[in-house]
């Protein structure tokens, strides 16, 4: 049985918005649904659960606001051409995964672009975010005296299920920053929190065409997928119904950067080659605030096209772009239009620019094929041929084109989504943070293991390994495999190492480290093999501050969620001490999966 929380708060930030929400353990109990969600005002419309996830800083790098503060300040600031040393961030989410996918190093820190190409820390930015929503939560608790202390707290942060360790590292590490102490603070996969909440969900909270289907497709034994479709990224996550009522994932974790942010990228490159660079370049660096308002219009309006339904999608232009590309080009917009490749699906009558059902549906035609063809390929494995339903999730899948392209792929499946799809992660993350062994077992997305010494044997060992100890021959980089990929593992799991060293008397103050690989291959023999890469170390603190002179024992790993979780115990003293990991930058073993979006931000 999970250990109680007497308060759970998560914390959900991408490219739809940022926002948490929170329930006590009393409401777990007598209702799980029972959450409250972070409510906003924006000033000027109804209030909202979510706020947008951009942040500002002023000139010293030092966090200014958040949210709909972040964006009134900065548009005061285009306004009044003050803008130019101040840090307006939005896409840091996804920057991140694009950082990791590249390879880039980011133990420490690494530096984010904010939306004119200036640097900042990335640590800064992420530890800003969470820390302002945590600030939020624990002010409002006071104001609503809710009757706790903030080390009652316990804390849930949502994570793409495509990130990497190193990822989760850096998220956990920002969160370190801002007082969340490790212990009370976990990490859950996007598309797994939506499952875990929609199950829950009686039939009316769903769009579908028949509710018994919806119903049965969390029935125990059934197998569904859900597609949770972000703003940045699209996971992809195939599970199955457990007779207690857990999920079981049952396929590798997979998806991509195909987020809505992709057609926000087809529509700004229309633009540009319509208006031409150097008009949007003075568009964007004289009215900003113009730049902000079109591409929020242009997000609820695709969002809202319906391909069955309409010609076209049209969105109100601003002047100040229509006059700035007069006076650049001496001629008018609909004559440029006349002549462009773009004469026969767009059309502007004084500032309603209509775009053809046609284009509107190109934007959307690469990123929406990405999608299917990583759901087909899923489909096609020995686990996920009886999946029978396909649960969608995420901002970007409340496009009516994006759902209507996956009904008619998928018609044999039954495709449901939640009304609230957008919170459904946020909730799901806080059942989750209440009873995190509702997922019991994963499955690897590579074989896990550590490279060791054996005696050399010249009928299997390859030469070039080759090493000698003691004036022994040893065979050096074998792999010993932990985890194998592919491999269904359940919560709690775990799996030792045997380790052992000799210290001289310089190093007996430092820590031990052992450095571990992943593999493609399902039976890696050498840790250097193509297949295979160094994936970080274990490095284990010693206990009193000092190591005696030869000390053997066992690394423990335990699946502990989301993450593993390692102890040494000391064979000797049979002492336990905790250990912690130092992941690497991960390298593209996948070099097909094409990139749509490389979401610094929009260059406009």
């Amino acid at each position: 049985m999970a250990e109680t929380k007497i308060l759970v708060v998560a914390i959900d930030f991408g490219s739809s918005g940022a926002g948490y929400a929170f329930s006590f353990a009393y409401q777990y109990k007598n209702n799980p649904l029972d959450i409250s969600t972070s409510v906003w005002n924006n000033g000027n419309g109804p209030l909202q659960a979510k706020i947008p996830a951009v942040l500002l800083f002023d000139p010293d790098k030092k966090f200014h606001s958040f949210g709909f503060e972040a964006e009134d300040k900065y548009e005061e600031l285009l306004n009044t051409n003050k803008s130019d040393q101040w840090y307006f961030l939005k896409g840091f989410k996804m920057q991140l995964y694009s950082a990791v996918n590249a390879g880039e190093d980011i133990r420490v820190d690494f530096e984010l672009l904010d939306v004119g190409g200036k640097r900042i820390s990335a640590k800064a930015v992420f530890s800003a975010a969470i820390g302002f929503l945590k600030d939020h939560f624990i002010q409002q608790m006071h104001w609503r005296k809710l009757g706790t202390v903030e080390d009652d707290i316990f804390w849930v942060v949502s994570v793409p299920s495509i990130w990497n360790d190193s990822a989760k590292q850096f998220m956990r590490e920002s969160a370190e920053k801002v007082g969340i102490q490790g212990d009370k603070f976990i990490m859950v996969y996007e598309p797994e929190a939506a499952s875990i909440y929609a199950r829950l969900l009686p039939v009316d909270k769903f769009v579908g065409n028949n509710g018994a289907v919806i119903l049965k497709a969390f029935d125990p034994g059934r197998k569904f997928i859900v597609v949770d479709a972000g703003g940045g990224t699209v996971d992809i996550s195939a599970q199955q119904v457990l007779e207690n009522g857990e999920l079981k994932i049952i396929h590798r974790e997979c998806g991509g950067p195909w987020g809505g942010e992709c057609i926000n990228k087809q529509f700004v490159n229309m633009l540009k080659e319509l208006f031409g660079k150097e008009v949007m370049k003075q568009f964007k660096n004289k009215h900003g605030d113009d730049v902000l308002q079109l591409l929020r219009d242009f997000e609820v309006k695709k969002k809202m096209f319906r391909e069955e339904d309409e010609e076209s999608l049209t969105i109100r232009m601003p002047l100040s772009l229509i006059e700035l590309f007069l006076d650049i080009k001496q001629s008018d917009v609909p004559t440029a239009i006349a002549s462009s490749r773009f004469d026969e699906t767009v059309r502007l009558k004084r500032d309603k620019l209509s775009i053809a059902g046609s284009l509107v549906e190109a934007f959307f035609s690469e990123t929406i094929q990405m999608i299917i063809d990583e759901v087909l390929s899923i489909l096609k494995h020995e686990r996920c041929s009886d999946v029978s339903a396909i649960m969608m999730a995420g901002g970007f899948s409340e496009a009516d084109i994006l759902q209507h392209a996956i009904k008619k792929q998928f018609q044999s499946l039954e495709i449901f989504i939640p009304l609230d799809g957008s919170l459904s992660v946020l909730k799901g993350a806080v059942i989750y943070g209440h009873n995190p062994n509702v997922v019991s077992s994963r499955v690897c997305n590579y074989t896990y293991g550590v490279g060791v010494a054996m005696k050399f044997d010249p009928s299997i060992h390859n030469p070039g390994q080759k090493i000698y100890r003691r004036g022994i021959e040893m065979c050096n980089n074998l792999f010993d495999v932990l985890f194998e990929i592919d491999e269904e593992v359940h919560i709690g799991q775990t799996n030792s190492i045997d380790v052992a060293s000799y210290f001289l008397s310089d190093e007996k103050y430092g820590p031990l480290e052992w450095h571990f690989s992943i593999s493609t291959k399902k039976d890696p023999f050498y840790t250097t093999d193509k297949s295979c890469m160094e994936h970080g170390s274990i490095i284990v603190s010693p206990p009193n501050g000092m190591w005696p002179e030869f000390v053997e024992g066992q690394i423990f790993l335990k699946i502990a969620g989301t993450e593993l979780v390692g102890t040494f115990v000391n064979k000797k003293t049979m002492k336990e001490t905790s250990v912690r990991f130092d992941f690497l930058p991960s390298i593209n073993k996948n070099p097909e999966r094409k990139r749509l979006f490389d979401p610094f931000f929009l260059d406009i």
